[in-house]
């Protein structure tokens, strides 16, 4: 009885898990999101990008859009625009 209990509980988990929706940034979308934002004062040539990580980056923009850095204007960006911008710039090819 307690195994059929452990097994079928283990069984919606997965089945849970399986129904969640997968996010992949989208250095695209980060991208136009650069431009649009950033690029007027940062250029992806600056020494301070290179070789960063993707997480190193997405930390860095969440605790500018926080307030812990200081930063010349408010950036007000969501998660998921904060993870696509870090994989644009962390692509390597950034345009």
């Amino acid at each position: 009885m307690r195994n059929t209990q452990i097994v079928a509980g283990a069984t919606m988990l997965v089945l849970l898990a399986a129904a969640l929706p997968s996010y992949a940034a989208d250095a695209a979308a980060g991208q136009k999101i650069f431009k649009s934002v950033c690029a007027a004062c940062h250029q992806l040539k600056d020494k301070y990008y290179t070789g960063k990580s993707e997480a190193d980056l997405e930390t860095a923009l969440k605790s500018i859009v926080a307030g812990k850095i200081k930063h010349e204007k408010k950036l007000t960006l969501s998660d998921t625009d904060i993870a696509n911008i870090a994989t644009y710039i962390s692509s390597g090819n950034p345009k």
